[in-house]
């Protein structure tokens, strides 16, 4: 409902102000929450039978083939996680690196949310179309999300079983090497 009323020009330069406040504040405010507010296991977060570990989005989106054409945020906020590319291979990494996934799929969800303000001073057609690009601007990265973070759990889970295989392998040998040096 417009309350609002502005000229056209004016109505155009508070739509981009509006969304460049909105998008650095929201960004902002979700780099400074603490990463442990992130788990990977609540249902938000967790792949749903229906996405195929990710595939869906190979699928439909053929993500793969844009993906690394989409900017990363973590550039505009100091001390942000880079999750755009895996420099290391690590347990610890890859497992704030999908604790990090779920913070940039948070924040740009809630990045759609202020959408719903611009009918405050949007004519209704041009209110939606600000709806419109608030999801296509936000789903784009949520779909990134959701397609990378099965592949990361992949790897964790493979870094898990190869770890747990060596630590199991170890104790034997230890044990092997202890009964073999006993007394008796």
């Amino acid at each position: 409902m417009r309350i609002f009323f502005l000229s056209e020009m004016s109505t155009l330069f508070v739509d981009i102000f509006a969304w460049v406040c909105f998008h650095l504040g929201i960004g902002y405010t979700c780099s400074r929450i603490p990463v442990s507010f992130f788990d990977p296991d609540q249902p938000l977060y967790l792949t749903k039978t229906w996405e195929k570990g990710g595939e869906i989005y190979e699928k439909i989106f053929h993500v793969r083939s844009w993906k690394k054409w989409i900017p990363s945020g973590a550039r505009v906020y100091s001390g942000a996680f880079e999750i755009k590319n895996l420099p290391t291979y690590t347990f610890e990494y890859l497992d704030r690196w999908l604790k990090e996934s779920c913070r940039a799929e948070f924040c740009h969800w809630i990045m759609i949310f202020p959408g719903f303000l611009f009918f405050l001073w949007n004519s209704v057609e041009a209110a939606w179309w600000m709806m419109a690009y608030a999801v296509a601007n936000n789903m784009v990265p949520i779909i990134m999300q959701r397609y990378n973070r099965p592949r990361v759990r992949r790897m964790l889970e493979h870094l898990q079983k190869n770890s747990s295989s060596r630590m199991e392998h170890m104790i034997k040998l230890d044990a092997q090497e202890a009964l073999s040096h006993s007394y008796q």
